[in-house]
């Protein structure tokens, strides 16, 4: 019964698809079956495996690498008020500037190939990252530091057991978003920036006006992205609500 929603949200989807090709004809909009075959053709392709691969590996570089960047800066910010003041501004430049702006940048400064979708992943997932890690230091109560500053606890026992449990709500909600945006922005830069991925394969089936490629891909993309939601970014954000909720009960 769980996956009844999700049944009935595909059914819905392919009706309303086959309506609209139905509608607009097949050289604007192929039917689901015509796509579903040329599905089926490019999984026997190494090519396309290769190409998902390669999108899935930028994006999770550039996700990874974002993350550890702002745990280590945002818990620094979140502890010294000179430090937030510092980052501040430019993590709020690095947030205003939109990813098409970083892609056009790297092209100039590096050309095309992985650098341009890791870095544009990482230029827009790391704000809200750090943003959401120096909340969490910023809110926890002080007094726990001094006391363990008094009775001279470890300085890695203040770390696993006071400051990352404090940390997992904010860490595992920024995660969640962060999940979701970093295969999406992926997939443009690899669009504009980058001759191989998911991307890249879009751009050319658009250009070489293969529309039944062209929509394959697009489906790839939705499922992959679905698949992400349901086993990645819904399993963070039930695991930050029920810890929040065990916090609150403590409290």
């Amino acid at each position: 019964m769980r996956g009844l929603p999700l049944l009935a949200s595909l059914v819905i989807a392919v009706t309303l698809w086959w309506l609209c090709s139905a509608l607009f004809g097949d050289m604007l909009l192929p039917p689901p079956m015509e796509v579903g075959a040329e599905l089926m053709r490019m999984s026997l392709e190494p090519a396309t495996w290769l190409n998902l691969a390669i999108t899935v590996a930028r994006g999770t570089a550039g996700l990874i690498s974002a993350f550890v960047c702002a745990l280590i800066l945002g818990v620094a910010a979140g502890s010294n008020p000179a430090i937030m003041r510092l980052l501040n501004p430019l993590v709020a430049g690095l947030q205003s500037c939109p990813p098409i702006v970083w892609i056009t940048l790297l092209m100039v400064w590096v050309g095309t190939g992985s650098i341009v979708p890791i870095a544009v992943v990482f230029a827009t997932v790391f704000p809200p990252l750090f943003a959401n890690i120096a909340q969490g230091c910023l809110s926890m109560d002080s007094r726990l530091f001094d006391m363990a500053h008094l009775y001279r606890v470890p300085r890695l026992h203040v770390l696993l057991k006071i400051l990352l449990p404090g940390l997992t709500p904010y860490v595992l909600a920024s995660l969640s978003y962060a999940a979701a945006a970093s295969w999406k922005v992926t997939a443009v830069a690899e669009f504009l920036g980058s001759s191989t991925g998911i991307g890249a394969q879009i751009f050319w089936s658009y250009r070489m006006l293969e529309i039944p490629r062209l929509f394959a891909w697009a489906s790839i993309v939705i499922v992959l992205g679905v698949t992400l939601e349901l086993a990645v970014i819904a399993p963070l954000r039930a695991s930050a609500e029920t810890f929040t909720g065990k916090i609150r009960e403590k409290a």
